[in-house]
C-alpha cells in the first residue's frame, strides 16, 4: 500500500514494536485474518484512503498526500499497514515518507517496504475512529499501473487475537499518459465535468463561448485506450452506472465529429 526509499529507523522506546510485514493481502502475502481470524470487511466499520490527487492518475515524481481512516463504533484501538506495488511483477515502487514519527513509521520486511501505525499511534480518544497521514511519491518514470494495498485492524483491546475486526482496501493508480494520450482534442480543452468521483451520472459543461457547434456525441474510453461506449447527446450528462470502478476518459464531439473536449473521471 505504501512504500519508502529514504527510510529512517523507527524510534526506540514505548512507541517501538516488532516490524512485521507480509500480512497485508498483497500478491504473495497472507492477510490480517491469518492471525486474527474472521473475514475481512465483514465488521461494522470501514477503512478508507484519501489521496490529494483524486483522479487516481499519477505523473512521474508526483507527491501524494495520504490520509488513512479506520472507523468502528465502540472501538478505541486501531492499526493499519500499507504497501505500494507495481502491477508488472508486484515489486515495491515509489517512496513513502512520514511527518509524525510517534504515530507512523516505515520499514522493510523482505523485498517489500511498508508504512504503518506505531503502538503509540493506535489509541483513539475519543473512540470510534482514528486517522493517520503520510506521503507517497510516485516513481520518477512511468512504470505502468500501480496498486496501493491497505489493511486495517479494529481491536477489542483484550490483548489477544480473538474478537478483532479486519479490513482491506486496494486503490489502483494509472499513469496519466495512458488515458490522457487518447486522441487529444484538436483545440484547447474547455470541458468541465462533475461530480468526480462519480457513482451514476456525470455532468459536463463546455466553457468555450466561441464554440458555436454544441456537443452532440459522447464517448467513454478505458484507461488502456479502448472505446467502451458511444452515444448521442440530448443533454449535458451521461450515465456511467454500468461501469466498473476505475478511471475513464469522457470525450465529447460536435456535429462535425470533431473532439471539442475530454476529461478523465473516477467511477466509484
Amino acid at each position: 500500500m505504501l512504500a519508502l526509499a529514504n527510510f529512517s529507523p523507527p524510534p526506540t522506546g514505548p512507541c517501538d514494536a516488532p516490524l512485521v510485514g507480509g500480512h497485508i493481502g498483497a500478491p504473495g502475502e497472507s492477510s490480517c485474518t491469518g492471525c486474527h481470524g474472521g473475514t475481512a470487511n465483514t465488521g461494522p466499520g470501514s477503512l478508507s484512503l484519501q489521496l490529494s490527487d483524486t483522479t487516481l492518475l499519477y505523473t512521474p515524481g508526483e507527491l501524494f498526500d495520504a490520509t488513512v481512516t479506520l472507523r468502528q463504533p465502540g472501538r478505541d484501538k486501531f492499526g493499519f499497514v500499507g504497501l505500494a506495488l507495481k502491477d508488472a511483477g508486484n515489486t515495491t515502487v515509489g517512496t513513502f515518507t512520514i511527518d509524525d514519527a510517534l504515530r507512523t513509521r516505515t520499514y522493510n520486511d523482505g523485498p517489500h517496504k511498508y508504512v504503518s501505525h506505531t503502538p503509540c499511534g493506535a489509541d483513539a480518544a475519543p473512540p470510534d475512529s482514528l486517522s493517520w497521514t503520510f506521503h507517497w511519491q510516485a516513481p520518477l518514470t512511468n512504470v505502468g499501473n500501480i496498486t496501493l494495498y491497505l489493511a486495517g485492524l479494529a481491536a477489542n483491546h483484550n490483548h489477544a487475537l480473538s474478537g478483532d475486526d479486519t479490513y482491506a482496501l486496494t486503490v489502483h493508480l494509472i499513469p496519466d499518459s495512458t488515458i490522457l494520450g487518447v486522441n487529444a482534442p484538436t483545440q484547447p480543452n474547455f470541458l468541465r465535468l462533475w461530480p468526480n468521483p462519480v457513482a451514476d451520472i456525470v455532468y459536463f459543461h463546455m466553457d468555450d463561448p466561441n464554440d458555436n457547434c454544441p456537443a452532440n456525441r459522447a464517448e467513454i474510453w478505458s484507461a488502456d485506450g479502448r472505446l467502451l461506449s458511444a452515444s448521442a447527446l440530448t443533454e449535458p450528462q451521461i450515465s456511467v452506472d454500468n461501469l466498473e470502478a476505475g478511471v475513464y476518459l469522457l470525450r465529447v464531439m460536435n456535429g462535425e465529429s470533431r473532439v471539442i473536449g475530454q476529461a478523465s473521471f473516477v467511477k466509484q
